[in-house]
């Protein structure tokens, strides 16, 4: 939701330790070659404001702003000297949310009011980039070394004008392809490769102001999500001959840590169902329910908890996730989020109606949703898995004292970004709470390093997550080296999906629970690093012993999804789309997805008796768990 007056998107998607950031086509198919368009930027410039330029050295843009069909208001700021730029939403339920760039640091104020640094590789270089085109870089094209490289497509015509195209790349910046119409010298649109999407912003009516060419109409979208950009409507424009340094620094949290009854941390049951890992919640001083806790995820109410809260969505809004899709949400404000004695007041929350097969648990309580960052961000949180407790420590009162090796972190927008090494390759891991199963490798990186070549095909495997199942193959990988702490023989998913977060070409992969739940590790957002103690209580993770891969999308049946070859699954002639209907006599209608995991991952040899549904006709079979 963030944008500049002439420039990309602020948000950084993901993050590598080390990358080239190749100059090849977005989007768009088009043929770039090495050009010089000096010509075309000085013809730019005069016509657009010619000396004036060197008379402004700040920007500034106010006006009304839309975005996921909710109105608010934005303030665009930029140093035309020296690239720093300041973005600021207020949109209505949303809240307040901005990108600050200093001149050094990215800084992102997420709509919870958190802030933390963007200072993963890709946000920096992301950063670079938009610096350039906020201070039109540009301007000042000279064929000397260090400064910019230039390509150019052939021409395109689009919505009947014909628009010169030209490649971008500051020094340690990514590429930035430019739309351009040659008639009046104006910037029609900016397009970036962001690392699971393409992001596109345009600027339309342009006007003279103080004798500058100005756009006073910008929007903002993902192709991966078009309909949640956003839409700036400039009202007016202030000119200023220097910087007010307030301009670009770091926002401001709000809505702070609140510790209930005097207390200084607080102590809460982690739960864990089908290796996912959750917390009691209270929203609004109700009573609580379970919620996933995700080091990568926002405040989400599923569209059940909403109805059962009375709380109403407004907007309309997407979000995607590890599937290749996106789903519809609206947003609403609750008074209070509370986990134990720790709360934050005032916060927005995402409604999404996730389907049943997301929030059922059997009989228990249906899950209402997932805490995230705005927990982490005012917290320092410990995960004791093996003891099944989770801490929270508003930063304030928080110091680490145990002897747990202690691992930088870095952040794409919202996701805790790790270094670590498979079989010795560099990469950077997302390290991400909400993924409830294996390590998972991304497919760029597989192939980067040719683990495609190296290891023969697994078994197929099938996760599920926001915007629809990933699929991958499971593996065994063998060293994952995280810090001082080096595991052999780890299960891992080799995925190459086309889109979605496990698409990202800049990321090595993403570490869960099966990793995370060998360590008692703890979160300090606030000095960017995770502390992991090596866990006295560690079992070998269990695997799944029938072959099935199922999922719960009804009350009274188990939608068989997957049958591994040779399992005592396929032995028994179950087939996909059968629906299991009871396990050793207890009716589907009792038991939850977690529940059938655990069932699954019995020791070998464990019989279960299954009831099996098939085009309307019944049958009992027996599977012997094997390996």
């Amino acid at each position: 939701m963030n944008g500049s007056i002439l420039g990309g998107l602020g948000i950084a998607f993901a993050a590598s330790a080390g990358l080239a950031w190749a100059a090849t086509a977005h989007e768009t198919g088009d043929s770039f070659r090495v050009c010089n368009p000096a010509p075309l930027f000085a013809r730019m410039r005069a016509q657009s404001g010619g000396d004036r330029w060197g008379q402004i050295g700040v920007l500034q843009a106010q006006g009304s702003a839309t975005t996921s069909g909710l109105a608010g208001h934005a303030r665009f700021t930029e140093d035309l000297r020296t690239g720093r730029y300041s973005r600021l939403f207020d949109i209505d339920v949303i809240g307040r949310s901005a990108d600050v760039y200093d001149g050094t640091t990215l800084w992102a104020q997420d709509i919870s009011g958190g802030v933390h640094a963007l200072d993963a590789v890709f946000p920096k270089a992301l950063a670079i980039t938009d610096a350039y085109l906020a201070r039109r870089g540009y301007f000042e094209t000279k064929d000397a070394p260090g400064e910019a490289r230039f390509s150019c497509a052939p021409e395109r015509r689009a919505h009947g004008q014909l628009l010169t195209i030209v490649r971008v790349q500051p020094p340690g910046g990514i590429p930035a392809d430019l739309a351009i119409n040659p008639v009046n010298g104006t910037v029609v649109s900016v397009t970036e490769r962001l690392p699971i999407t393409t992001l596109v912003t345009r600027y339309t009516d342009y006007r003279r102001v103080a004798g500058l060419l100005l756009p006073h109409a910008i929007a903002s979208h993902t192709l991966l999500e078009p309909t949640d950009g956003y839409r700036f409507s400039v009202a007016r424009y202030r000119l200023s001959p220097r910087a007010n340094a307030a301009d670009f620094a770091g926002p401001v949290e709000i809505h702070h840590a609140i510790m209930r009854n005097g207390s200084r941390s607080t102590t809460v049951p982690m739960m864990i169902e089908g290796h996912q890992l959750m917390v009691w919640v209270s929203i609004n001083g109700r009573a609580e329910s379970p919620f996933i806790l995700d080091t990568g995820g926002h405040a989400i109410l599923t569209a059940r908890a909403a109805r059962a809260l009375s709380l109403t969505g407004k907007g309309t809004g997407e979000s995607g996730g590890s599937g290749p899709g996106t789903v519809a949400l609206k947003y609403t404000r609750v008074k209070s989020i509370r986990i134990g004695d720790a709360e934050i007041d005032d916060q927005p929350m995402l409604i999404i109606p996730y389907p049943y097969s997301f929030y059922e648990r059997g009989k228990k309580t249906p899950l209402a949703g997932i805490i995230g960052l705005e927990f982490f961000e005012r917290f320092a949180t410990r995960l004791n898995y093996a003891g099944r407790r989770v801490t929270f420590t508003p930063f304030a009162n928080f110091a680490y004292h145990a002897n747990g090796t202690p691992v930088p972190i870095r952040f794409q927008e919202d996701m805790p970004m790790i270094t670590a090494r498979a079989d010795g390759c560099l990469g950077t891991f997302g390290t991400d709470t909400g993924n409830s199963g294996a390590l998972i490798l991304f497919g760029s990186f597989l192939e980067e390093h040719g683990f495609t070549v190296r290891y023969e095909h697994g078994e197929n495997v099938i996760g599920r997550g926001t915007g629809g199942a990933d699929t991958g193959s499971l593996q065994t990988l063998g060293q994952l080296t995280i810090g001082a702490h080096v595991l052999r023989e780890t299960r891992a998913v080799f995925t190459h999906m086309r889109s979605g977060a496990f698409a990202s070409w800049t990321e090595a992969g993403n570490i869960g629970y099966s990793v995370l739940s060998r360590f008692v590790p703890t979160f300090d957002y606030a000095d960017h690093v995770m502390y992991l103690e090596t866990s006295a209580n560690v079992k070998p993770l269990p695997m799944n012993h029938t072959g099935l891969s199922i999922s719960k999308n009804e009350p009274g049946a188990f939608d068989v999804e997957l049958v591994r070859p040779h399992s005592p699954a396929s032995r028994a002639r179950i087939a996909v789309h059968d629906r299991i209907v009871a396990v050793d006599d207890h009716p589907a209608s009792v038991l939850s997805g977690a529940d059938f995991v655990t069932l699954a991952e019995q020791p070998a040899g464990t019989p279960l008796r299954l009831r099996i549904e098939r085009n309307g006709h019944w049958r009992t079979v027996k599977l012997v768990l094997h390996t």
